[in-house]
């Protein structure tokens, strides 16, 4: 079982820029088994999940903590995503449409880090070289 963080923070594993973001937004545990375990960190913007209702109207519902699937819209504020868009891709084990994925990890860190002195850009809030 691994888990990984999803926020704004340059320090998650899973990086999402909005301000409607929380720095520590959510959690992800990834089980033994390939399912996906997402839980919100009492956000107040909130985690969302889509559902729809009988006469198929579409409609958001808070996720406090539940297992997803790789392919359902999810909501962290306003940031619109799937796991598999954020972290995944098919498991070409996994039987068809099972729902389980592969984990590849946290995106790889940039080839080289910035040296000296940074700041974060006021727009996007990434950490960019400071100029002397």
């Amino acid at each position: 079982m691994r888990s990984y963080v999803i926020g704004r923070s340059p320090y998650a594993d899973v990086v999402l820029p909005d301000t409607t973001v929380a720095r520590r937004h959510a959690e992800l545990v990834v089980t033994d088994d390939g399912r996906f375990y997402l839980t919100d960190c009492a956000t107040e913007t909130g985690t969302w999940r889509r559902s729809l209702a009988a006469d198929g109207e579409e409609s958001w519902e808070r996720l406090r903590q539940a297992f997803v699937t790789a392919e359902e819209p999810l909501r962290f504020g306003e940031q619109r995503a799937t796991l598999a868009a954020l972290v995944g891709r098919p498991d070409p084990m996994a039987a068809a449409g099972d729902g389980r994925w592969q984990w590849d990890g946290p995106p790889e860190p940039a080839a080289e880090k910035p040296r000296g002195r940074v700041e974060r850009d006021p727009v996007t809030g990434e950490i960019v070289p400071k100029r002397v």
